[in-house]
């Protein structure tokens, strides 16, 4: 991979830490570029943090952020790009056990 660019995120998927990774080849073509970012569903936005910060480290000018499914508070996500908005359903009945 040469020097990579890396940034850890969380992942609500996993609840656990992990690390995105961009190869050395993949730096040049990004300096000084727009760059659009896509992404399949967004809910806490930490991967999405962490590719901007990827993004910026390797000089790239601008970042459009897309998402095909927004999660969650779509007031929260209404300045990216997105083809619609993924209900979050609650397990109430767990909920009014606690």
């Amino acid at each position: 991979m040469g020097v990579a660019l890396s940034a850890e995120t969380r992942s609500i998927t996993t609840g656990q830490p992990q690390m995105l990774y961009s190869d050395e080849k993949d730096i040049d073509p990004i300096a000084e570029k727009q760059v659009v970012l896509l992404d399949d569903v967004i809910s806490t936005g930490s991967i999405l943090q962490g590719m901007q910060r990827m993004m910026e480290n390797a000089g790239a000018q601008g970042v459009t952020e897309s998402e095909i499914f927004i999660g969650g508070n779509a007031q929260r996500w209404k300045h990216i790009i997105a083809r619609g908005h993924l209900q979050i359903f609650i397990d109430l009945a767990s909920r009014l056990q606690q």
